[in-house]
């Protein structure tokens, strides 16, 4: 679980330094497709948007969310977001965030997330 997170942070972070140098940022998947015919099994690239999880407040701050999934992770008791002063703060903020995952930090907000999701497939 703070595998996937580590690797949506990533790619966030790439987000941010390609918009920062006014390209475009699509992540590359690959998905395995089976011919009828021959019955063979290949590989083929695809391109996802990625969204951003950051957007600007009218004062010229960026609020920046953490989420898994679909889900806002709560950092704090009431704060869903981190506020920063401006945008050249965005990736050091990001790779800050990501130490914290890697060292465990944010693994209950995790678990709170997953039971969240899990809950909706019950019957």
């Amino acid at each position: 679980m703070r595998q996937k997170l580590i690797d949506r942070i990533g790619d966030q972070i790439e987000l941010a330094k390609a918009t920062e140098s006014g390209q475009s940022f699509q992540r590359i998947k690959y998905r395995r497709v089976r011919d009828i015919e021959s019955e063979q099994v290949s590989e083929s690239v695809v391109k996802t948007r990625v969204r951003p999880w950051w957007t600007a407040d009218p004062d010229g701050s960026i609020l920046l969310w953490v989420k898994y999934g679909n889900t806002n992770l709560e950092l704090a008791k009431g704060k869903p977001a981190i506020r920063i002063t401006n945008r050249e703060q965005l990736v050091t903020t990001l790779e800050t965030v990501r130490e914290a995952v890697r060292a465990g930090e944010l693994d209950k907000q995790i678990e709170v997330a997953v039971a969240a999701f899990k809950t909706r497939f019950r019957k």
